[in-house]
């Protein structure tokens, strides 16, 4: 199985090794769980039945003075185990912010490209970010936007509404976007998207209140049906945790408590982050 939505910020070596780590982590990130040695991420990964991982950065240097992990902390952490799978993030406003990520992808040897809008202070939908939207499309990659809900300070909730994100689906309809914790609130608009474009998948790393069993009864089955995942998006859903916010393994619990298939769980858990990242037929 694998985990398409972690955030490497809790990682006792490193707060260790990196002199502004920790303060990004609870100043930026907001973050106030205790710092792990990395083997304690094995071993979430293990209990929880998780064979990959995908690690997230956020390029907001602009925005907040600093990013929540560089592109070279988490190629790092990609050479200390095959276990984790790295994106890049880049500032799309910054000047050569697409070549950085070409960079990041053939010298770094990471595999996606990772935006916040919210976080990084930018409109999804500016003309100032499409050459970044085409640098990915051109290398091949995925991109996975935050969107829905952000509770880092001083960011526009609006930043994150998926249909923001219309404009740029529709102008690259060759790069697969992944829209990050369903939208919520927006699950309907984000839904929709999906529904009419073949190039968006949604990431299921939502969780902003109550349990993560809860919240997932309550979302998947109230605010829109378990069935229109089974029977319409099978194929377009990929499995997120979030964590270190959630423990991995509850969030895994909370996906296999919703009424869906082993069928349709064995494409969101592990076939369908497969074909964004191109392992179909390399492993």
């Amino acid at each position: 199985m694998i985990d398409f939505h972690t955030h490497p910020v809790l990682i006792q070596e490193f707060a260790r090794k990196y002199r502004n780590y920790e303060r990004v982590a609870r100043e930026i990130f907001q973050i106030g769980n205790n710092f792990q040695p990395l083997e304690t991420f094995f071993l979430q990964m293990d209990v929880a039945g998780i064979e990959r991982a995908v690690l997230l950065p956020i390029a907001c240097r602009r925005a907040r003075k600093d990013s929540v992990s560089s592109n070279e902390q988490v190629a790092e952490l990609c050479g200390m185990s095959r276990r984790f799978i790295g994106f890049a993030s880049v500032d799309p406003l910054a000047k050569g912010a697409p070549r950085e990520l070409e960079n990041a992808v053939k010298r770094l040897g990471l595999k996606g490209l990772k935006l916040d809008p919210a976080l990084q202070d930018f409109r999804p939908d500016g003309r100032k970010v499409f050459p970044v939207y085409e640098a990915a499309a051109a290398l091949k990659i995925p991109v996975l936007l935050h969107t829905g809900m952000s509770w880092a300070p001083g960011t526009a909730l609006e930043r994150g509404h998926p249909l923001l994100l219309e404009e740029p689906i529709r102008h690259f309809p060759a790069l697969n976007f992944v829209l990050a914790h369903f939208a919520w609130p927006w699950v309907w608009e984000a839904v929709a998207l999906a529904l009419k474009y073949p190039n968006v998948f949604l990431d299921t790393s939502c969780l902003y209140y109550d349990s993560p069993k809860e919240f997932f009864q309550f979302v998947f089955s109230r605010q829109i049906p378990t069935t229109v995942i089974e029977r319409s998006l099978r194929n377009q859903v990929v499995f997120g945790s979030n964590y270190p916010r959630v423990e991995i393994k509850n969030m895994v619990h909370a996906l296999k408590s919703l009424a869906l298939t082993e069928g349709c769980l064995k494409k969101i858990l592990r076939e369908n982050a497969e074909r964004l990242l191109g392992m179909m037929n390399s492993e």
